[in-house]
């Protein structure tokens, strides 16, 4: 009886070595596929927007960017590459280090934070930055609207402060276009249609007045920016 018993023991323990053993094994070989799964989606990640880099970076309409990157995994670093990339027509957004987070037809949002080399002596952010952070948001929701066949020239721009702004490191303020889609439905033609002799064109000018209105970190408007944009339409006559 005991030989019998003590048989059994050593039959279960071999059982749960033999168990125990097949578990390690089916781990490391799960950590192993899963470690080079991990390896190849960050090595195509990466290539994948080295290729996108290539490829957008003398494209000049900046909405056409903004959709190219919304790919999978790369749309994590979509307001990174969009800014490196928007930097070759705006130097500004790559120095103030402008963050477009939201981006359509007519709308934009960005955030610009409160960083070393755009505060004033205060360390708040410098209220030129502020300007150039009004007019970039105004300009990107502007070109997402316009055709190949119109161009658009600032005419105005007031900025209008509601609230000091004193920010600690890390702070932000975003800026969002707003008021734009109801001012563009009632743009106003301000020069009568032109006609080129020599090169058989029409050209006719609108003005379209818009509206950015920026915020701090806590969502209390700073400023209010308000441009007049002049839009130049060219047309075969």
């Amino acid at each position: 009886m005991t030989s019998h018993s003590s048989a059994l023991m050593t039959a279960y323990r071999d059982h749960v070595e033999a168990t125990t053993r097949l578990i390690r094994i089916a781990l490391a070989l799960e950590w192993t596929i899963l470690t080079r799964f991990i390896v190849g989606v960050i090595v195509a990640t990466w290539f994948s927007i080295v290729y996108l880099v290539w490829t957008l970076r003398h494209v000049q309409k900046i909405d056409q960017v903004w959709e190219s990157l919304n790919k999978p995994v790369i749309k994590l670093f979509r307001p990174r590459i969009f800014a490196f990339l928007h930097g070759n027509i705006n130097p500004f957004v790559k120095s103030l280090d402008i963050r477009v987070s939201t981006f359509s037809k007519g709308f934009c949002t960005a955030i610009l934070r409160n960083r070393r080399y755009n505060r004033d002596q205060f360390k708040n952010i410098h209220s030129s930055a502020i300007v150039l952070f009004a007019q970039t948001v105004g300009d990107l929701a502007l070109q997402s609207i316009l055709k190949k066949n119109q161009s658009a020239t600032l005419t105005t721009m007031t900025m209008k402060y509601k609230k000091k702004y004193a920010a600690h490191d890390g702070s932000l303020l975003t800026a969002t276009s707003d008021q734009f889609q109801l001012f563009m439905n009632e743009e106003k033609t301000t020069d009568l249609s032109s006609t080129d002799n020599h090169n058989n064109t029409t050209r006719r000018v609108m003005t379209i007045p818009m509206q950015v209105v920026i915020k701090d970190y806590m969502l209390d408007t700073v400023a209010i920016a308000n441009f007049e944009w002049e839009i130049l339409h060219t047309s075969d006559a």
